[in-house]
């Protein structure tokens, strides 16, 4: 994975689901939710770039990535925008307690498995 990138809240586009409805409480808690999981991936020893990706368009984002997004927002896209997407669903309630502590085995599962394929 080059990069880590988190969808809770998009600013483009037809479709724009919000955490809270408010865009600065909802950066805060992104922000809060990346400086967290930031913090475990050191501890790790993995040096990935997280970001917030409030521009999240799943036809055009890129396979090498993965991206941590709101389960919410998952039921609401169509199966071929997921297809070629390296993904992982985040709960709703995980994002708004800025919680990424649910994603960590299987961030690892994947470190691991990019790890074998380069191997």
């Amino acid at each position: 994975m080059k990069e880590i990138k988190v969808v809770g809240d998009i600013w483009t586009g037809k479709y724009q689901p919000a955490l809270t409805g408010n865009r600065i409480v909802d950066t805060a808690l992104l922000t809060q939710f990346c400086t967290k999981l930031s913090k475990w991936l050191s501890n790790h020893k993995i040096n990935t770039k997280i970001q917030i990706e409030h521009e999240f368009e799943p036809l055009y984002a890129p396979s090498e990535d993965l991206y941590l997004i709101d389960a919410n927002i998952i039921n609401t896209l169509p199966d071929k925008g997921l297809q070629s997407l390296n993904f992982l669903p985040v709960k709703h309630q995980d994002l708004l307690h800025a919680d990424p502590s649910d994603c960590y085995q299987e961030i690892l599962s994947q470190q691991q498995s990019n790890l074998n394929q380069q191997q």
